[in-house]
C-alpha cells in the first residue's frame, strides 16, 4: 500500500512493476476505458485481459472480464461465428449414362383429344439427356410403365433414380 492506494506486486510475473489493486466499485471505468471506448480497439476477451492486466488486478479480473465481454452488445452482435462457412454445393458427376436418372411429373395440362393431360420427365444425369412421356394419369402405376417400356427396355436399368415424390 502506497499513500492509501493498495498494489500487488508479484516478483517473478512478466512486469517488474506493481500492478494497482482495483476495488469492485471502478471494475466498470476500467473495462470502459480498455474495451468499451473507440480507441481500445474491443478486442476479445484474452487481448482485453492481458492490456489491463499488465497494470491492474483485481480477484477473478479473467471471469468478470469474459463475463462482461459476453454481454457487451456491441460484441455479441459483431462477434464471429464458431461454425465453419457453408460450403459450395457440388453437383455429383456421372461417369456413366443412364447410371442416374432424374424423374419428375408436369401437370395437369388442359387434356388432349386423346386423353393425355400429364407430362413424365426422364433426365438422363450424366448427359442431361431429356424424353419426354405425356401420360392420362398421374400414377404410379403408369409412371412405372413408363419407365419400364420406354426406358428400362432402351437405355437399361439405372443404378439410382432421382425423384422429388
Amino acid at each position: 500500500m502506497n499513500q492509501g492506494v493498495s498494489y500487488r506486486y508479484v516478483p517473478d510475473a512478466d512486469s517488474a512493476e506493481a500492478m494497482l489493486v482495483i476495488p469492485t466499485a471502478e471494475r466498470e471505468l476500467i473495462m470502459q476505458r480498455h474495451h468499451n471506448d473507440p480507441m481500445a480497439g474491443h478486442y476479445g476477451e484474452d487481448g482485453t485481459f492481458k492490456k489491463i492486466a499488465k497494470r491492474y488486478y483485481w480477484t477473478g479480473m479473467k471471469k468478470y472480464i469474459s463475463d462482461y465481454i459476453k454481454k457487451f452488445p456491441e460484441c455479441a452482435r459483431i462477434k464471429a461465428t464458431n461454425q465453419k462457412p457453408a460450403g459450395l454445393l457440388r453437383t455429383p458427376v456421372h461417369s456413366q449414362r443412364f447410371e442416374v436418372i432424374a424423374i419428375d411429373l408436369f401437370g395437369p395440362l388442359p387434356q388432349t383429344d386423346s386423353g393425355k393431360q400429364w407430362i413424365f420427365i426422364v433426365e438422363d444425369c450424366a448427359t442431361k439427356w431429356v424424353e419426354l412421356f405425356a401420360l392420362s394419369q398421374a400414377s404410379a402405376r403408369q409412371c412405372a410403365t413408363t419407365l419400364i417400356e420406354e426406358v428400362f427396355m432402351r437405355h437399361g436399368i439405372p443404378r439410382r433414380i432421382i425423384s422429388d415424390n
